[in-house]
């Protein structure tokens, strides 16, 4: 064994399975099998391979079959990663949060991996405390968690985009260097197992 094998650190794969199958995907959305390095992408209402390799391309409905076996058997070697929003938030300015579901969280990663689930990334710290996050949290959860960010982060904005079926909620807070980061909490609303 060589001396680079040695302090090379080991790939790791997830923790956790996708926490829930979304009730709607949005073009920009992520299908990926991490360990194969095989990406689909949502556009134009279809799944297209990235880079499209001429294989075909997948419907919803495909997508959602496997979300929904991976989040039955915890299946943690495929993922759904949502698309990040760029510049305005999508939806609707939200003033009081319309009835809704139970939702997975899903937070910017500063590191470069986009929308990551909550829980992954408190795994990446704390492994013990991430199993003590839910893959879904229930409406009424949601909106605790909501207000407490909009009342304790600087210049919050918070949005629905019920076509996406997904709250976005965007704030500033201090960076370790002085000045502040942007932060990007979304709660993809999630369908129920036996709807998925």
């Amino acid at each position: 064994m060589s001396v680079a094998t040695l302090s090379a650190p080991p790939a790791r794969s997830a923790l956790f399975p996708p926490p829930a199958v979304p009730l709607h995907f949005t073009d920009g959305d992520r299908y990926e099998w991490p360990a194969t390095g095989e990406v689909w992408v949502r556009t134009g209402g279809e799944w297209k391979p990235k880079p499209d390799d001429g294989s075909g391309y997948l419907t919803d409905a495909e997508v959602r079959r496997s979300l929904h076996a991976a989040v039955a058997h915890w299946d943690v070697r495929q993922r759904f990663v949502p698309t990040v929003p760029r510049g305005t938030l999508p939806g609707r300015v939200l003033l009081a949060l319309p009835p809704v579901r139970d939702a997975a969280q899903y937070v910017l990663d500063h590191q470069g991996a986009g929308l990551v689930p909550l829980r992954e990334l408190v795994a990446r710290h704390d492994e013990d405390s991430a199993y003590d996050i839910p893959a879904v949290i229930s409406g009424t959860a949601m909106t605790d968690v909501l207000t407490s960010i909009v009342a304790e982060h600087f210049r919050p904005s918070a949005t629905y985009d019920e076509a996406a079926g997904r709250v976005y909620v965007q704030y500033l807070r201090p960076a370790e260097q002085p000045g502040t980061v942007k932060c990007l909490h979304v709660f993809v609303l999630a369908a129920p197992l036996a709807e998925a």
